[in-house]
């Protein structure tokens, strides 16, 4: 499949000559990390560990495996799969066959699912057999018929059913793929396409390329002096963009990633403790639900550095509750799909002053905040936030309406959210 994208050899320009984008992609970053540190855990789910080898050779495998099903360059493939590894594999094999990813939540149910994968042409489905109680299995049976362009259904962690193909055993093996030659991406290339949540009209599919993905991770990265000695968890979902780009970023860093697929306050702290996270990406939600744990007080939580609550605004008193029972700093973040992230605090602020704040714009990020016409609104006023950066996404997929609506004709490389 062809996209058109907003991207311009003007654009591709700005941000190479500023040094933010380049052409890495994530199979060079992989394979930088493999050469450095190839024993180094990469990734855990609880279930299996992943060496930066291991994971490597994990993912080739399953490319091996998805090319021989017919996945070649410019197919796309839906994956619905919850937060295990297998994941990291399937997404990051596209890459090596050329393909597209299209991530989604795995609480998407069919009405969404079939939306989504005809709108996008997706020529393939990876999915877990059942989740949470619910046969995705099934599901993705009965949507089969309605998708023409549908062709192929992979399985994961599950029985795969007449006419669908398991891919438990390239998770399960061990080795390089015999005689794999993998393709060489463009780094400006769409690679990933995720969709809005659809509120005020059909969901949007949000278009990135490696350097728009890889400049998000790198600045948070950079701002927030995350390295390979961190571990980062991810309950947010891998489907979802934080989550996602959560695992980017600990790639991206030589770090380790742990990976948990359904969130309790229970399972959090033991994951904490056991694994000596360092960095948590979370909802204030959750936060809440791990304050009200009965024997929250007893936890170890001394591994903290940082945890960036972001999705909604925090209560003051949720903020300040976190900051007097845990170490390490909690900051706050504004960010979006089709930006990345815009904005947090920082870990030199003063807390109180910034308490219930998103902070300053992240780096080599500009924020504008504008009115309807596209004017500078007066400090104090409100306004719709218009964000300029590396990060920002290449356009909504085949939706000419909705990119004239995002994109300000003025700066055309500003998109503008409502705030």
């Amino acid at each position: 499949m062809a996209f058109a994208t907003r991207l311009t050899p003007g654009m591709a320009a700005r941000w190479r000559g500023a040094g933010l984008w380049s052409d890495e992609t994530f199979a060079t970053v992989l394979a930088r990390r493999v050469r450095a540190t190839p024993d180094r855990e990469a990734l855990t789910d609880g279930t299996r560990r992943l060496s930066y080898r291991e994971l490597a050779h994990g993912i080739d495998r399953m490319a091996a495996r998805l090319r021989a099903l017919g996945i070649g360059a410019g197919d796309v493939v839906t994956i619905q799969l919850p937060n295990w590894v297998e994941f990291a594999l399937v997404f990051f094999a596209l890459e090596r066959l050329g393909a597209v990813a299209v991530t989604v939540s795995v609480d998407f149910r069919s009405r969404e699912l079939e939306y989504i994968m005809r709108f996008a042409d997706s020529k393939m489905l990876v999915c877990c057999g059942t989740f949470r109680d619910f046969d995705h299995a099934a599901m993705a049976a009965e949507l089969k018929p309605r998708l023409p362009a549908l062709a192929i259904i992979g399985i994961v962690r599950g029985a795969a059913r007449a006419g669908m193909v398991s891919l438990d055993d390239v998770a399960a093996a061990r080795g390089e793929p015999a005689g794999f030659v993998p393709v060489a991406m463009d780094a400006d290339a769409v690679m990933r396409m995720a969709f809005t949540s659809g509120t005020t009209g059909n969901p949007k599919g949000v278009m990135h390329s490696h350097n728009t993905t890889l400049a998000a991770a790198r600045i948070l990265n950079g701002d927030l002096g995350l390295c390979a000695d961190d571990v980062m968890m991810a309950w947010l979902p891998l489907g979802l963009n934080w989550g996602y780009l959560t695992l980017i970023q600990s790639l991206l860093a030589g770090a380790k990633a742990v990976l948990l697929d359904r969130f309790t306050p229970t399972a959090a702290l033991d994951l904490i403790a056991r694994e000596r996270v360092t960095y948590i990406p979370t909802a204030p939600a959750s936060l809440t639900a791990i304050l009200q744990q009965g024997d929250f007080e007893r936890s170890d939580l001394t591994s903290l550095r940082f945890v960036v609550s972001g999705g909604a605004s925090a209560p003051v008193e949720t903020i300040r509750a976190w900051r007097r029972a845990a170490p390490g700093v909690l900051l706050e973040l504004l960010g979006m799909l089709e930006t990345g992230y815009q904005a947090y605090t920082r870990p030199t602020d003063d807390p109180e002053r910034v308490a219930g704040s998103v902070g300053v714009p992240a780096s080599h990020m500009g924020l504008r905040l504008v009115d309807a016409e596209g004017r500078d609104v007066a400090a104090g006023q409100e306004g719709e936030i218009c964000c300029d950066g590396p990060s920002v996404h290449l356009g909504y997929h085949n939706n000419p309406g909705a990119n004239a609506e995002a994109f300000l004709p003025t700066a055309g490389s500003a998109a503008a959210i409502s705030a």
